[in-house]
């Protein structure tokens, strides 16, 4: 009897800590799997980041008569009989990741810096037809050919075989800090003043050639 009473006990016992294990984790998948809050749709998740990025990154075939979509690369070119023109009469396009390759012939990605030029028998033109690009760190070494990324600094030139044209012919860039020192070749980014002159042998330009700058 004695036995029975206390088998009972530990079963209901185990019993509702099981409950309410189940209802702790229920109430977390809810919270994970809930497609809205009050605010209104719920901010992707890193996973789901992830696997949006990829998604997005997967290349498709378009004619060649057609417009490439407005932030799309071309990473080749292809042959298809729906498309009308000589072969090949198609690109391969994609939405370009964090660092890439994209044929020369394609329209550049906004907020991308070109790190180095390459060679691929999928996209046209002669060799080097294929420019590196990536989008920049807090600290970037970029082709001269590049665009310079906005609010970015030049803090030195130097060479590359990588990079196309006579040496020197790479930039040295970061985000300046709350106060730096600068190439006078480069724009004073926004919200800085310039306090100051100074010569540098890293930097292009007869002496005085760099600049101290300040943020306000």
């Amino acid at each position: 009897m004695k036995k029975t009473f206390c088998y009972s006990v530990i079963a209901f016992a185990i019993t509702s800590v099981l409950a309410t294990i189940t209802y702790a984790n229920e109430s977390q998948f809810e919270e994970v799997l809930s497609p809205i809050n009050q605010e209104g749709l719920l901010p992707l998740n890193d996973d789901q980041s992830e696997m949006y990025n990829a998604i997005m990154s997967r290349s498709m075939k378009i004619c060649k008569n057609q417009r490439v979509p407005q932030g799309w690369v071309i990473t080749g070119e292809a042959s298809g009989a729906g498309c009308s023109g000589n072969f090949p009469n198609m690109w391969i396009i994609k939405k370009p990741s964090s660092s890439d390759s994209i044929c020369k012939i394609s329209p550049f990605p906004d907020g991308y810096v070109i790190t180095s030029e390459a060679s691929s028998g999928s996209c046209p033109g002669q060799f080097p037809n294929v420019w590196k690009i990536k989008k920049p760190g807090q600290s970037e070494s970029i082709c001269k050919i590049s665009r310079l990324p906005k609010n970015y600094i030049i803090t030195r030139e130097t060479s590359s075989a990588s990079c196309p044209g006579q040496f020197p012919n790479v930039w040295k860039i970061k985000i300046p800090g709350s106060t730096d020192t600068m190439c006078s070749i480069s724009p004073v980014p926004d919200g800085y003043v310039i306090t100051g002159r100074g010569s540098s042998a890293v930097c292009p330009g007869n002496f005085p050639n760099t600049r101290k700058i300040k943020k306000l």
